[in-house]
C-alpha cells in the first residue's frame, strides 16, 4: 500500500491488525485523533460469516469489529 508522506505527518507505521497483541493501541488512519484498543477475537461461525477482532474506542466507548487483515497505524 503506497501512501504519501503528507498523509502521515506523525510518522506512524502501517501494520495488519492480526500482528498486534491483545490490548494494543492503534489508530485507524494516520491523521486520526482517537485511538482504539484491540480486544478479543471472534471466530467465524454459522451466524457470523467472517472472523473479526473487537476493538474499542477509548474516548467514546464505542465498539467496532475489524477484519484481521485491516491495515492500522501504530507509533
Amino acid at each position: 500500500m503506497e501512501y504519501q508522506e503528507s498523509e502521515n505527518p506523525f510518522g506512524l507505521i502501517p501494520v495488519e491488525l492480526r500482528s498486534l497483541k491483545k490490548d494494543s493501541l492503534f489508530y485507524r488512519k494516520p491523521k486520526a485523533k482517537n485511538f482504539y484498543q484491540k480486544n478479543h477475537y471472534n471466530r467465524k461461525s454459522q451466524f457470523n460469516k467472517t472472523a473479526n477482532f473487537s476493538c474499542t474506542n477509548w474516548e467514546t466507548g464505542g465498539e467496532i469489529f475489524l477484519k484481521p487483515s485491516t491495515i492500522v497505524w501504530i507509533d
